[in-house]
This record gives structure tokens, sequence and C-alpha cells, in this order.
């Protein structure tokens, strides 16, 4: 099995499967989720080699746009569909018949079609309407609609939402959360490389898309600048107060214990509901830390030197005053202070 696609023959397995029920005239939905970097694209590049073999396979994405483009994932079809859903989808502006021109091309021959549409939590308003009538009505077309997402970037108002609600109603629906990798995987990805799986496993926490980039960069001490960008991008749409919040607590090489966290933050860990939310963060109610090593070090790294020193500054500040801080700790913010 290719490396990319490491621990995930049950995924792999649940979508055949699906595909097989399909072609009998048995339709499904699946959803495929997991965090950012977690490999659902690989999931979907890696699904045509074990369906069917007359399976037709549709592929469209969702991209991050500050104007998204209307029915977007559906334009990327044209070329590989039927000229009536080409049409309709060119013509723009009706989308009853590009609805019905959907479920055409989902009915016809050869069986089963595997409908894939991914980031969905990117997608336009006219995407979701279209995606919501074919959840209505493939359990009982010869397809699957497979519709990958991040579920970290779902906020309670988030539209995709009211999708996955009516998803939850469907008669036949197959939830695909996609784990980390385990320590023996992250080991078997590490091992032509030479470096410590141990510690590729520690800094990337068996996030697919961080090991496969330390790996790649041949080491575990500087940030790979793919890493680097895939972190800024997410820090990107935060608020200035989250992103300072953020930026305090990487400054602090370990989780933050919760009296460190009330000393550094004004409002504690309310501040840090965001982050969390978007799965940069795990928060307890004893300590705050970076999901990722490598998302912590990128957000250090990204920091200009004056904002790190008044950064470590601040920290020293608590600590000094905190009984019983660990004098190790106390020493490294004030050397990272200049004090």
């Amino acid at each position: 099995m290719d490396g990319g696609i490491l621990e995930r023959e049950h995924e792999l397995d649940r979508l055949a499967s699906a595909a097989r029920e399909a072609a009998d005239g048995a339709g499904s939905v699946v959803l495929v989720h997991g965090e950012a970097g977690i490999g659902k694209s690989s999931l979907v590049k890696a699904m045509p080699g074990v369906l069917p073999t007359a399976s037709r396979v549709l592929v469209g994405e969702c991209d991050d746009l500050a104007t998204r483009r209307p029915l977007g994932p559906f334009r990327d079809l044209v070329g590989g569909v039927g000229a009536e859903l080409a049409r309709a989808l060119t013509a723009g502006g009706d989308r009853p018949r590009v609805y019905d021109a959907l479920r055409a091309e989902l009915t016809a021959a050869p069986h089963p079609a595997v409908l894939v549409v991914e980031d969905v939590h990117w997608a336009d308003e006219a995407s979701l309407d279209a995606l919501r009538f074919l959840v209505h009505r493939v359990e009982r077309l010869p397809a699957v609609l497979v519709l990958t997402y991040r579920d970290d970037e779902l906020d309670r108002r988030h539209p995709l939402h009211h999708l996955l609600g009516q998803v939850s109603r469907a008669e036949r629906v197959h939830r695909l959360p996609l784990p980390r990798l385990s320590p023996g995987a992250v080991h078997r990805l590490s091992a032509v490389s030479g470096l410590d799986p141990a510690e590729v496993y520690e800094v990337t926490s068996g996030n697919p898309f961080f090991v496969a980039e330390v790996v790649a960069a041949g080491g575990t001490g500087a940030v790979p600048p793919t890493v680097v960008d895939a972190v800024l991008a997410r820090l990107r749409d935060l608020d200035d107060r989250t992103r300072d919040a953020l930026e305090q607590l990487a400054v602090v090489p370990s989780a933050v214990e919760r009296p460190l966290v009330d000393a550094l933050l004004p409002d504690g860990v309310a501040e840090l509901a965001v982050a969390e939310q978007r799965g940069l963060l795990t928060v307890t109610p004893e300590r705050a830390g970076f999901r990722h090593e490598l998302i912590r070090r990128a957000v250090v790294d990204s920091l200009p030197a004056a904002r790190r020193i008044e950064l470590n500054r601040q920290v020293l500040a608590a600590l000094v005053v905190q009984p019983g801080s660990d004098p190790a700790r106390v020493v490294h913010h004030a050397a990272q202070a200049g004090d």
C-alpha cells in the first residue's frame, strides 16, 4: 500500500462496499471527515483502486475563495459528464435544471456512479442546495455521494450543519472519521529517512501531512516551510484576540497549566474557544496545549523577534510570582526575553 494511505484499509473497504450496494440500486452517502492534513484527499485518490470495475468516479472540489464559485464543484465535472448536465451547468441560473441533470447523470450507465465533492466546508450556497437535493434521492439511485470536509472548520453557525442534519436522516449513511496514524505507521513512513520515528511521532502526533513534510525535510528541528504556510493559512481568518492568545501560548514549549493560562490571558480559557473549535488547541480543565507540536513551532517561527521577546517577558513575569514555578522554565523564558 502507498505510504500516503497507510492504515486506511477499513475506510477503503467501506467505500468499496457502498459502491457494490449502489450498483444494485441501493445508493448511499459517505461522510469522510477529519482535521486538516489527515488524508481525506489521499483516500479519495486511492478509492478507484478498490471500486467495482464498471464504476464511474466523478470528482469536484470546493475552493477557499473570498467569493465562492456558484456550483463550483459541479462545474469541475464538465468534460467528464453527459451533454445535458454540461449544458445545464454552463448555461447558469437555472438550478432546477441542474438538479434534474445531476440526478439523470447519476442514474445513467455504467453503474455505480461515485460522485465525490471535496472540502464541502467551503461549498457555496448553490452547491449546498444541490447536495441537499441529491441527499434526499441518492438512496434510490445507483450512486454513492462522497462528501469530504474538515470537522475542525465547523463552528455552530456554519451552513454545512444544515446539510449534515439532512444526511443524518438518510436511510443509508456511512461515516468515516479519519484517525491519525499510529506510532507503527509513522515508523514505517520515517524508516527510510534515518529519522527517529518516536521523535517524528512526538512532533506530528501522527498527522499524515505533518509526517510527510517532516520526513521530506529530513529532520524535526526546523519546521518545514510547507507546514508553516499551512498553519498560517488556518490562522488567517481568526480574529485578532484569538490570534494574540495563540501567539502568547505558542512561546511556552509545553502544555500550559490552567493557572498560567489565567495569568497570561485576560479572560482565561474563554479566549481559546475559537482556536479549540478550529482544531488548533486541546483544552481541558487543567491545561491548554497545541494539538500538534509543529503547529506551536510554526506559530513561533512566524513571529517577529520583538514580538517573541515581549511574549516571553509576559510569561516570565507570570512565572516569577507563581509559587513553586519550575526554575528551569523561569530560566528558559528569561533567556528568550533577554532578561
